[in-house]
């Protein structure tokens, strides 16, 4: 075994010049994967430096409330309806399956007649509906643009900030090099010698 002395690792190492949100600290305990609003996720920075600086912004914690406030009022304006269609679904595809057991095709396609009967009239009922429903879910899809373009601008901020404060030096890495020049050199010497 060799033994190169030279600079220790200790020496390169370079203490952070400005407050670094809690995301970005190296002493962190880091898991590779984290829960996050929309579910299991690999660790998310930008949730993360957003959700940080929510804590410390009024204005940014009355958007968040006022956004989980409207989801479960999205959730309960839409429950009544859902159900409501759900049952119907529910009524016209067993409706089809005793259709389909009738064997006398006279009456199977009256009968048939009559369901496709019902079945229009049931969606003209609830095109209203499916109409409000899909303004609702624009506005919903809208909203949730808008709330990932926020997180990806409040957090870019938080690391520009940490980009111009907190950049490492390369003096140790130039150090390394020239320790790796110097032993390459002394190497080259012992070689040359033994040649």
């Amino acid at each position: 075994m060799i033994i190169i002395s030279g600079t220790s690792c200790k020496e390169h190492k370079t203490t952070p010049q400005a407050n670094v949100p809690k995301a970005l600290q190296d002493n962190k305990e880091n898991s590779l994967v984290v829960f996050s609003k929309r579910g299991y996720d690999e660790h998310d920075l930008v949730e993360e430096l957003y959700e940080e600086k929510v804590k410390s912004t009024p204005s940014l914690l009355a958007i968040e409330k006022m956004i989980d406030k409207l989801n479960d009022s999205q959730k309960d304006s839409l429950k009544a309806f859902n159900d409501f269609k759900a049952k119907n679904q529910q009524y016209y595809g067993f409706a089809e399956r005793h259709l389909n057991s009738i064997k006398d095709s006279l009456l199977k396609k009256e009968i048939e007649n009559v369901i496709e009967k019902s079945t229009l009239a049931y969606n003209n009922k609830i095109s209203g509906f499916e109409d409000v429903t899909t303004a609702l879910n624009k506005k919903s899809g809208s909203a949730d643009d808008r709330h990932s373009a926020l997180m990806i601008l409040i957090s870019l901020g938080m690391m520009k900030e940490y980009q111009e404060k907190n950049m490492p030096s390369s003096k140790p890495i130039v150090s390394v090099i020239n320790d790796y020049n110097r032993l390459i050199q002394k190497m080259d010497s012992v070689i040359n010698k033994n040649k």
